[in-house]
């Protein structure tokens, strides 16, 4: 890679750019004294004009709304060597044919990562302490509700259960510690009994994760096949007064069976996520009382350095230094894909 490498942000909206490309990235930027050459149209650039555009490129930054980094993309370009995703999951962005081009691929997935989590620790506190029922805040809500409340509970008497174990489980995990949970359980295809145990978890079964936890944190990736993995049987299960926290996408639970469960008002439930977005005023789920909702915020808080993540990684890759959010093919496979998620749901709805 050229000292100063070749670098273009795929970015397909300029306020795409405003958003990452300022404070600590865009001194980091101007300190690596590199250019960044962006999309600066106004407007989306079609593939075809993308594929010339990138052709002597040693490094791409791809985002949400970014194109499909694929061989047809590709098509003009010999010297690629890292692809940096300002994002997550890198599934919706890199091919598979990119990794057996030997290009590097990273993101700044840890990142997004560790903001879940925070909110995933705020709204196990806020569900557990019953904070729906008792709370004023602003004047968005209903007066305070005084008295005591024999239900609230501390995490140190709760069982706490993770679906999933990536990155935001990770983070979930170390944040746990201090509290001293009763217990921890996972349920996750691809870490082992073994491992589970060294990081101080039990493995259990998918559906006995849902009989046995007090919290469930509902954190695997959204793949094609575990779209609406949780239904009626493991919502059936879930103890009376639990709680259901789901930050990672909405079709990971079938949404009828979902407010079909929650309407008996047997546990509360906590959803960052939604079918639709914005919900719609007119949902279910706004009329529920035993419900938390947030707006799709979670990862959000860390964003403005994700590019500056993303530099230092075609900086360590140009100087041969091992990278530090390095995703490969088998990882990559296992990320959220939203895209592909709902070109399923298309099929089957034919």
């Amino acid at each position: 890679m050229a000292e100063t490498p070749r670098i273009y942000f795929l970015n397909q909206a300029e306020q795409t750019l405003e958003w990452f490309l300022r404070g600590p990235s865009k001194a980091r930027a101007e300190e690596l004294g590199w250019e960044i050459r962006v999309n600066d149209t106004g407007g989306p650039i079609e593939r075809e004009r993308w594929a010339e555009i990138i052709a002597d490129a040693d490094a791409l930054l791809t985002t949400w709304g970014s194109p499909k980094v694929d061989d047809e993309l590709l098509a003009h370009n010999e010297s690629l060597q890292i692809i940096g995703h300002v994002g997550g999951s890198v599934a919706p962005y890199i091919a598979d044919e990119v990794f057996d081009r030997g290009v590097r691929v990273t993101t700044a997935n840890t990142f997004m990562a560790r903001s879940c989590a925070e909110q995933c620790i705020m709204l196990m506190l806020m569900g557990i302490r019953r904070a729906h029922l008792k709370l004023k805040l602003g004047t968005r809500s209903e007066p305070m509700n005084w008295g005591k409340d024999w239900e609230i509970r501390a995490p140190e008497h709760c069982v706490i259960g993770i679906w999933g174990f990536g990155d935001i489980a990770g983070w979930v995990l170390s944040m746990l510690r201090p509290m001293e949970p009763r217990e921890v359980i996972v349920a996750s295809g691809h870490l082992s009994a073994e491992d589970a145990a060294e990081k101080g978890m039990r493995k259990v079964e998918f559906d006995e994760l849902f009989a046995q936890a007090d919290v469930i944190f509902t954190l695997a990736g959204m793949t094609v096949e575990n779209t609406g993995r949780v239904g009626p049987e493991q919502l059936a299960s879930i103890k009376d007064g639990a709680v259901l926290i789901n930050i990672g996408r909405a079709p990971l639970i079938q949404p009828e069976a979902l407010v079909e469960e929650l309407r008996k008002g047997r546990f509360t439930g906590i959803f960052d996520v939604f079918e639709k977005e914005p919900l719609p005023e007119d949902h279910p789920l706004n009329e529920l009382p035993n419900v938390i909702l947030s707006p799709h915020f979670a990862g959000t808080g860390r964003d403005a350095h994700y590019l500056a993540a993303m530099l230092d990684e075609i900086d360590r890759c140009r100087r041969g230094e091992p990278l530090r959010y390095e995703v490969f093919g088998s990882r990559a496979r296992q990320m959220t894909d939203m895209d592909a998620v709902r070109a399923a749901q298309r099929a089957t709805r034919q």
